[in-house]
């Protein structure tokens, strides 16, 4: 999941498409404040109680990477760009988006 603004009006996934890093589209540079990470974590518990709802239609999840430091969504579309979109952070220490989606799990 992304937490950092659009570089373009289209949100689509074209990989040739690339922006000009400014500090705008990248407002987290020095870290994810609390508040997004609070904000990331119920985005996270919401999708996965819908995933739990439906667990018996649902295989799997797939997440690109394990931690934020893996993420494809850093660098991308605007090179030089840090992205937390992930449960584990940069030191692979679980982060309140993975609370909260054990907390979803524990509540069905």
């Amino acid at each position: 999941m992304d937490v950092l603004p659009l570089a373009f009006k289209s949100n689509g996934a074209d990989v040739s498409l690339s922006a000009e890093l400014q500090p705008k589209l990248n407002p987290y540079a020095k870290g994810l404040p609390r508040s997004v990470q609070q904000a990331l974590g119920r985005r996270y518990a919401g999708l996965f109680t819908a995933y739990l709802k439906h667990r018996g239609t649902l295989t799997r999840v797939t997440f690109w990477g394990v931690t934020d430091g893996d993420s494809w969504l850093n660098n991308w579309p605007v090179k030089g760009r840090t992205n937390y979109p992930l449960l584990f952070d940069r030191s692979g220490r679980p982060t309140p988006a993975f609370d909260a989606v054990i907390h979803a799990a524990r509540a069905q």
